[in-house]
């Protein structure tokens, strides 16, 4: 049985900045297989690590230009490209430069108040290379983002808020 865990931008900061929340997150993808993310979500998470490191986070300290680029790199060494075959997490989309699948992401966007990274994420999971995983095999989304966790649950996608819920048995 294979599943596919897809992670969001939200997750893939935790990966690599350290946050009170992400000690679960990292055993969990230390010890499994089969991560994806789209191109747009790991553009978002180096935005956002850009952004800790220019601005700060919250109450928390910005990020040292040396805390930015290890994080960054470390990020871009996890993925897996035409140029790193072997990374652990797989780009994996559908083209939103294409005019019908941009509509579907667009639509998916407008019913849930997403971004169009969160709705390429989900739209991705349902119409993706792994959306013919059977039940068991079914993708599921690991985000901390509570908006998009409650818009995949919706679609009847296998969620795991990793910022606040333990790992579920079927993760």
């Amino acid at each position: 049985m294979v599943k596919v865990r897809y992670i969001d931008a939200s997750a893939l900061i935790k990966l690599v900045v350290d946050e009170n929340d992400c000690a679960n997150f990292r055993k969990f993808f230390l010890n499994n297989v089969n991560f994806c993310t789209t191109s747009l979500c790991l553009s978002e998470a180096l935005s956002r690590i850009k952004g800790m490191w220019k601005k700060g986070k919250g109450d928390c300290t910005k990020l040292t230009i040396d805390e930015y680029l290890a994080s960054t790199g470390k990020l871009l060494g996890y993925t897996h490209t035409i140029s790193i075959p072997h990374g652990k997490i797989e780009i994996d989309e559908n083209i939103l430069t294409n005019a019908s699948t941009h509509l579907k992401v667009e639509e998916l966007a407008r019913k849930y108040k997403l971004d169009l990274s969160d709705a390429l994420q989900l739209y991705t999971i349902k119409h993706g290379k792994y959306s013919h995983l059977g039940p068991e095999s079914a993708s599921i989304l690991i985000t901390a983002d509570a908006p998009l966790a409650t818009a995949a649950r919706t679609m009847d996608i296998r969620t795991w808020n990793c910022s606040i819920e333990s790992v579920p048995d079927w993760a």
